[in-house]
């Protein structure tokens, strides 16, 4: 069994981290150039969601893509990728219906909720 070093852990979170922080950026921008008026409130929950989701995803989806870069297809077996896939269908289902859910928001349409 292949042990991940801490760097190498380390490295995985700061990518996810940087990948999820550019996904969550136009939809920021496009909340604050909208909405104008932030005194309601800046929605720091919906995108800490909508951060957290696209992490999380990611934070799965490496260790798969590393076993198909490094050709270790003993590590893919059936019992071992399914689940993982099921987890990462949920991720994309939740954070696709998130983002159809606020796009009126995220587009300046007035009582949008």
């Amino acid at each position: 069994m292949n042990q991940h070093t801490f760097p190498d852990t380390a490295a995985s979170l700061k990518t996810a981290a940087i990948v999820s922080s550019v996904i969550v950026l136009p939809f920021v921008i496009m909340e604050s150039a909208n909405t104008g008026d932030l005194s309601d409130g800046f929605p720091v929950a919906l995108f800490g969601a909508m951060w957290v989701i696209p992490f999380a995803f990611i934070v799965v989806v490496m260790p798969i893509v590393r076993s198909l870069q490094t050709a270790n297809r003993a590590s893919l077996t059936p019992l071992r990728v399914l689940p993982r896939i099921v987890v990462l269908a949920l991720f994309a289902w939740l954070w696709v219906s998130l983002v159809l859910d606020q796009m009126p928001c995220f587009l300046g349409v007035p009582n949008c909720d």
